[in-house]
């Protein structure tokens, strides 16, 4: 949509003016000034005429026929002669010409007489006012009696009168008609004053727009009128940018630029505040910033020329992708942030922000919860729904027609499935550059048909079942601090897969058999335990899992020492500076997730050891573990607090408690460093 930035005038056209004008003055009366002297002076001469011509009419003879012509002719010397020697041969009878004075009293002078309408050609007018002395009257242009018409009127009276004396009304026609003098004639004067009135009063502006107005719709082909608008209202802009001085078209810009700064600032103490993995982390601002970016350019590059409606836009799509690949509530703040942004760029379009606000709200909490790819269902009937119960609220309230609501609510079901669907095709371009791993790719790693948990079950089965156990370990716990417990399970079951290339070689796939680090010296034997970090990091890497899965093989052990080896190679006299040979390659646990993982790996391996286990028994072993992990620094870059470690000790006890079973018991050093 184009919309007024700053209101204008569209002038009318020279076309458009010059029939407005011709209109105006078509409908503006023309006044005419009634003499009633000259009504009553033709009247006076018409009695006398007749009067005269009576007295006469008794007499007969030649001589007195040509005695009354030549006294007709001596008191009314205008008319010609033949005419008054016609009348005097052809009287009419009495009785018509007493009707003569009423004829020209109510017929021809009612609204008196005009020289020549033809003249007034020019004026083209439809109503007329006859000023008369007493009071006005107002006439529409057939009303009005010109000379010409006068003479009908005269002559359809008399043959109304005297039907059948065809030859003595046409000679009382010929007489009486030049009694006849126009009485009305033009006031130039009052005509001229309403007529440029009429012209005064219109106006050079066809449409007064206010900032804001709607100058063409999307998609909607451009008219001339259309085209003169928009190029009034760029000549408009232009005349004001020139009229502006730099400072005043520097000063909006500079307005909406602090505004924007003022929303990403926002969104940046936020982060730092609340949400430091992501804060720390230039992956993920990087992919967050990019989800940003894909939105506007959705909205405002090709939404501004492929779609005709701001309920077609897939605004949603920036609310999903953030809430699957962070959390809700990052994604709800993001959200809002992007409505205020997304409002401050369209021109403060309110309809933007609560569209934006509400509608991406809705498809935070619809996706907050997504395990499978075909929930994605889910968000397509909520998202729908909130489309629609939001749309048929704001156009309610514009008053819009039903049958716009309706298409309009089309639209937003339309978009409740459109984003959606953009969202999975985006999402796995985000997982694979950025290495996101959301909960949909952990369930589909946590079936346990995976490949590579098929084939640990095949190769390693102790290493397998010790994974599961510590799957459900490591959940429990996640999720008594807050943090990912599908991602905790889904690490605990792949922490080990580097064990399957030598399985013989850890205590647990051992099945009674003798050890087969009898026969190596500590040294070898701590290489032996530390590679199975690296080779699970290179088959993790050859499978394809996400670098989140990856971590949990490269720390679960962080770098802790294998003290049942190096406590060997010092009673065996070994030469030794310091215990580096035997630390596990590392690093430390650098998520809640991992550590949990550690503490579990070393909780569930030891518990197969216990004698007599009972819950005080069982505590006070996680206890220790934990304890002996915390001193040695293990923990310091996984985020733990205390109160975290209190809660993981409780859920590994509810958990052992309910599962545990008898173990065979192994001397304690080997407890600590062979089993696990």
């Amino acid at each position: 949509n184009i919309i007024a930035d700053i209101p204008f005038d569209l002038l009318k056209t020279e076309a458009q003016l010059a029939e407005e004008r011709r209109v105006a003055l078509q409908n503006t009366p023309v006044y005419f000034t009634y003499d009633e002297t000259v009504v009553e002076r033709s009247r006076q001469n018409l009695r006398r005429f007749l009067a005269f011509a009576d007295s006469l009419r008794n007499g007969g003879g030649a001589d007195a026929a040509a005695i009354a012509l030549g006294r007709l002719k001596i008191e009314f010397p205008a008319l010609p002669e033949e005419l008054l020697a016609r009348f005097i041969d052809n009287r009419p009878p009495r009785r018509l010409a007493a009707a003569l004075d009423s004829i020209f009293a109510m017929d021809i002078y009612a609204h008196g007489v005009i020289d020549n309408l033809a003249g007034l050609v020019l004026l083209n007018f439809n109503s007329a006012i006859m000023r008369r002395p007493l009071q006005d009257i107002t006439l529409v242009r057939a009303q009005l009696v010109d000379r010409q018409r006068a003479y009908n009127i005269l002559l359809d009276r008399l043959n109304l009168l005297a039907p059948r004396m065809d030859f003595e009304v046409e000679t009382c026609y010929e007489i009486v008609r030049r009694f006849i003098e126009p009485n009305a004639t033009l006031d130039n004067k009052a005509t001229g004053t309403a007529r440029d009135s009429a012209i005064a009063a219109i106006g050079a502006i066809e449409r007064k727009v206010t900032a804001g107005d709607l100058l063409v719709r999307r998609g909607v082909l451009v008219d001339a009128e259309t085209a003169r608008l928009l190029k009034t209202y760029a000549g408009q802009v232009r005349a004001e940018a020139a009229a502006r001085g730099w400072y005043q078209e520097l000063l909006p810009v500079m307005a909406r630029l602090i505004l924007v700064a003022a929303v990403i600032l926002l969104l940046y103490l936020f982060l730092y505040h609340f949400a430091p993995d992501v804060f720390w982390s230039n992956n993920k601002i990087l992919a967050l910033l990019l989800i940003i970016g894909l939105e506007l350019f959705l909205v405002n590059i090709i939404g501004a020329r492929l779609i005709h409606s701001v309920y077609l836009l897939p605004i949603a799509v920036l609310s999903i992708l953030v809430t699957i690949l962070y959390d809700s509530r990052l994604g709800v703040v993001v959200t809002l942030l992007m409505a205020l942004l997304l409002g401050i760029l369209n021109r403060f379009n309110f309809t933007f922000t609560l569209i934006t606000g509400l509608a991406g709200t809705a498809a935070c909490f619809s996706a907050g919860e997504i395990r499978r790819r075909s929930e994605f269902y889910r968000i397509i009937l909520i998202l729908s729904l909130a489309y629609v119960v939001i749309i048929f609220v704001i156009e309610s309230l514009r008053l819009s027609p039903v049958s716009a609501i309706l298409t309009y609510c089309g639209y937003g079901l339309a978009n409740g499935f459109i984003s959606p669907m953009l969202t999975i095709g985006i999402l796995p371009i985000f997982e694979s550059l950025f290495g996101f791993t959301t909960d949909v790719t952990l369930l589909e790693l946590a079936d346990l048909n995976q490949p590579l948990l098929k084939r640990m079950s095949m190769q390693a089965p102790g290493t397998y079942h010790h994974s599961i156990v510590l799957g459900t370990l490591a959940e429990a716990a996640a999720k008594a601090i807050g943090a990912n417990p599908l991602l905790a399970q889904v690490g605990a079951y792949y922490h080990d897969i580097g064990k399957m290339e030598i399985p013989e070689y850890f205590v647990e796939n051992q099945l009674g058999i003798k050890s087969k680090h009898e026969s190596l010296n500590p040294t070898m034997s701590a290489l032996v335990l530390a590679s199975h970090v690296k080779k699970g990091r290179r088959l993790g890497e050859e499978a394809g899992l996400p670098d989140a899965v990856l971590r949990f093989v490269e720390e679960h052990h962080g770098t802790s020492v294998m003290t049942y080896f190096f406590s060997k190679a010092k009673e065996m006299g070994l030469p030794l500076d310091s215990d580096e040979e035997f630390r596990y390659p590392g690093p430390k646990p650098q998520s809640k997730e991992t550590a949990i993982v550690m503490l579990a790996d070393s909780t569930e391996a030891a518990s197969r050891t216990l004698d007599n286990p009972t819950p005080a028994r069982i505590r006070n072993l996680i206890q220790k573990l934990i304890n002996d992990k915390f001193t040695s620094g293990e923990l310091t870059d996984s985020a733990l607090t205390l109160k975290d470690l209190n809660d993981i000790r409780e859920a590994f006890l509810s958990i052992l408690i309910g599962v545990f079973h008898q173990r065979i018991a192994y001397p304690k050093k080997e407890t600590e460093g062979a089993a696990s």
